[in-house]
Order: C-alpha cells, then sequence, then structure tokens
C-alpha cells in the first residue's frame, strides 16, 4: 500500500503549517479488506478506510480539505465522478480547540490494486498499479496539483494570502 505516503508527502509539500511541524499529521488504515478473483492475475485489490488526523491545525477546514480533493481527483477519482457516492464518500470532524486551531478528521475511502502476473521467463512480478486516468476531466488532465495551489488565495480576512506560498517560491 502506498496511498498513504503519498498523500501524507502530498500535504505536507501543500500545506506550510505541515513543513514545520510534519508530526501533527498522523494517518490510520482501518477496515482493511483484500478482495480477490480467480484468474491468471493472482493479484487483489485493498480497499480500505483512511483516517488522517491533523492535531492543533491553524489554517481554515478549506485549506486543509482542498488539497485533499485534489489529491483524490489524480488518486481516487472514481469517488468524484460518482455524484451519489461522492456525496458521502469522504466524510469529516473537527475539534474546535480554541480560537483558530482544530483537530480535524477526515475518512477516505481508498483502493489500490496490486496485479502479480506471470512473466515470460516463469517467474512472477508483483507491481501496484497506477490508477488510470479518467478521460473528461478536464482542466486538471496531466495538472500537476502543487503549482495549482499557489494560484488559489486563502480565505484569510481582509488581506488575500495564497494557500501555499507564493507562485514563484520554489
Amino acid at each position: 500500500m502506498r496511498k498513504h505516503d503519498i498523500l501524507r508527502g502530498f500535504l505536507t509539500d501543500a500545506l506550510p503549517e505541515l513543513k514545520r511541524n510534519p508530526e501533527a499529521l498522523s494517518l490510520h488504515i482501518e477496515k482493511g479488506r483484500i478482495v480477490s478473483w480467480h484468474g491468471p492475475n493472482l493479484g487483489w485489490e485493498y480497499r480500505y478506510d483512511l483516517r488522517l488526523f491533523y492535531l492543533e491545525y491553524r489554517g481554515a477546514p478549506e485549506q486543509l480539505f482542498l488539497p485533499v480533493t485534489l489529491w483524490l481527483r489524480q488518486y481516487q477519482p472514481e469517488l468524484l465522478l460518482d455524484h451519489e457516492a461522492a456525496s458521502s464518500a469522504v466524510q469529516f470532524n473537527i475539534d474546535v480547540v480554541d480560537l483558530g486551531t482544530h483537530d480535524v478528521e477526515i475518512l477516505l475511502p481508498l483502493t489500490e490494486v496490486v496485479d502479480v502476473l506471470k512473466q515470460e521467463d516463469g517467474s512472477y512480478a508483483m507491481t501496484l498499479r497506477d490508477e488510470p486516468p479518467i478521460a473528461g476531466t478536464e482542466p486538471f488532465d496531466g495538472l500537476d496539483p502543487t503549482p495549482l495551489l499557489k494560484q488559489i488565495y486563502a480565505p484569510s480576512g481582509p488581506a488575500r494570502e495564497f494557500l501555499v506560498g507564493y507562485p514563484d517560491d520554489e
């Protein structure tokens, strides 16, 4: 399984506060299932809930939810393509710690496919399958979401600030 690590890296790149305090984010894999079918592919599909905890988050919830939904577009797009599923798939809880500080919990139902296929030499190769591209998802096809986040303003009162640094920050 690798999506939890990919999400952690993406959020760390997207949220300056998380870069400064990476221990604030914890990820837990729950209700994991292995789904396998009889056939030439000896692999399976992982199905699990990823529970994300961001403790003492100091931004607006929207600043966390936007990178999560952008990540889902790339790594679990079917959650966003089916309107019925999308209306209940991603869940969250927020505990208000004090003015401007929240403990945020997000629950994401994820899947990952493992292929185990026989090779020409008779051996078997095991690989984690990438998400297939989904046609018709413009304008985000092939777009790296991290630079996109640098073009979006955060809700920060009278002074507009960019969600992730500034456009020319490297």
